[in-house]
C-alpha cells in the first residue's frame, strides 16, 4: 500500500511540473555567466593545488575528522582548488562554501542535517561588505590564501575546517556579478 501511494503521489508531482504554467515559470531561468577569473586553467608557479582529499586523514579515527600534515603545511599559503559552489537559500556573511560536488542546502528544513560535506570550505572575500554573492553552476577554480583552523560563519553557525580568502581578481569579477541585475533567459 504504502509503494502504491508513492508511486501516486510521484506520478501527481510529475504532473503539476508539466502543466503550462509550471513550464512557463521553468523557462524564466536566471542566467549568470562565470567570470573568467574562476575558470579552471593550468597550473601557476607559486600556487599549490589542492583537493578535498588533502584535507583529512581517512580513515577516520577515534578523534574524528583530524586535518593532515599537508593541510597544516600549506596554512597561509596561496591554493587553488577546483570544486562546486554550494547553493544556499541563506548565504553567510562575506563569503559563500565550496564543496567537492553539486550541493544544494535549504536552512529552513535542514538546519540540523544536510547533505554538505565535512570537507566543505568557506571562501572568504574580505570586500565584500553585505553584498548577497550570486550562486554559480559548474566546476570553478579558487585561488586564494589558505587558513587553516575551524571557523563559526555568520549567521548560520556553521563551522568549517578551513577557509581560503579569495584572490583580488576573482573577487572583484564576484562582487562585478553581485552588483548586476540578473538576466533572464527566454
Amino acid at each position: 500500500m504504502r509503494t502504491y501511494l508513492h508511486a501516486v503521489a510521484s506520478l501527481a508531482f510529475a504532473a503539476a511540473l508539466a502543466s503550462p504554467s509550471c513550464a512557463a515559470a521553468a523557462a524564466r531561468v536566471v542566467r549568470m555567466d562565470v567570470p573568467k577569473a574562476l575558470a579552471i586553467t593550468p597550473a601557476t608557479k607559486g600556487i599549490e593545488d589542492i583537493r578535498f582529499g588533502d584535507l583529512f586523514r581517512l580513515p577516520v579515527g577515534p578523534k574524528g575528522l583530524e586535518p593532515t600534515d599537508r593541510l597544516r603545511a600549506l596554512d597561509g599559503r596561496r591554493v587553488r582548488i577546483v570544486a562546486y559552489m554550494v547553493r544556499r537559500a541563506t548565504p553567510d556573511a562575506g563569503g559563500f562554501l565550496i564543496a567537492p560536488f553539486r550541493v544544494d542546502i535549504e536552512d529552513d528544513d535542514e538546519s540540523l542535517a544536510d547533505d554538505l560535506p565535512p570537507t566543505a570550505l568557506f571562501v572568504r572575500l574580505e570586500h565584500a561588505g553585505n553584498a548577497t554573492l550570486p550562486w554559480l553552476p559548474g566546476l570553478m577554480q579558487f585561488t586564494g590564501t589558505l587558513r587553516v583552523g575551524a571557523a563559526e560563519l555568520a549567521p548560520s553557525g556553521r563551522v568549517v575546517p578551513a577557509q581560503i580568502v579569495l584572490d583580488a581578481r576573482p573577487e572583484r569579477a564576484l562582487l562585478r556579478l553581485a552588483r548586476e541585475p540578473p538576466r533572464h533567459k527566454r
